[in-house]
C-alpha cells in the first residue's frame, strides 16, 4: 500500500461527463465568440475549440476520476485518495496540453484559433484607440 501508482478505474460516468463537458465548453465558445466564429468559419471554430478544451476535461473527468475512484479501492482515506489523483490529473493536463500545441494536426488548429482571438482584438483596441481599420 505504500506505493504511489495504482490501478485506475474508469467508469461510463466519466465518459458522460467528460462528453457533457466538452459539448457545453463548445457551445458556449461558438455562442459567445461570433467574430471568431465568421472568422475561421463554424466547424473549424467548433473543432478548435474542442482541441483547446480537451486536455483539461480530460485531466479532470478520466484521469482523476480514475485514479482517485483506485486509491479510494485500494484503501487509502478521502483526502489522501484526492491529493494522490490531484499529481496524476496535473501530468495528464500538461502532457495533453503540450500534444495539442506541438503535434500538427492540433497545433494547426490552436494556431488558426489563437490567430482568431488576436485579430478580433487587434480590431477591437484599434477601434477603441480611435483608429480606423
Amino acid at each position: 500500500m505504500s506505493a504511489f501508482a495504482v490501478d485506475p478505474i474508469f467508469t461510463q460516468m466519466q465518459a458522460i461527463a467528460f462528453a457533457g463537458l466538452l459539448t457545453f465548453a463548445i457551445v458556449l465558445q461558438t455562442t459567445f465568440s461570433p467574430k471568431r466564429r465568421a472568422i475561421m468559419g463554424g466547424l473549424k471554430f467548433a473543432l478548435a475549440s474542442a482541441v483547446v478544451a480537451a486536455p483539461a476535461l480530460v485531466g479532470v473527468t478520466f484521469v482523476r476520476g480514475a485514479y482517485r475512484l483506485g486509491y479510494l479501492e485500494e484503501g487509502r482515506g478521502f483526502w489522501e485518495a484526492n491529493l494522490r489523483s490531484i499529481v496524476w490529473m496535473s501530468g495528464a493536463i500538461f502532457a495533453g496540453q503540450m500534444a495539442v500545441r506541438f503535434l500538427p494536426p492540433m497545433a494547426w488548429l490552436t494556431r488558426d484559433l489563437r490567430d482568431a482571438g488576436r485579430a478580433v482584438w487587434s480590431e477591437r483596441m484599434g477601434r477603441w484607440m480611435g483608429r480606423a481599420r
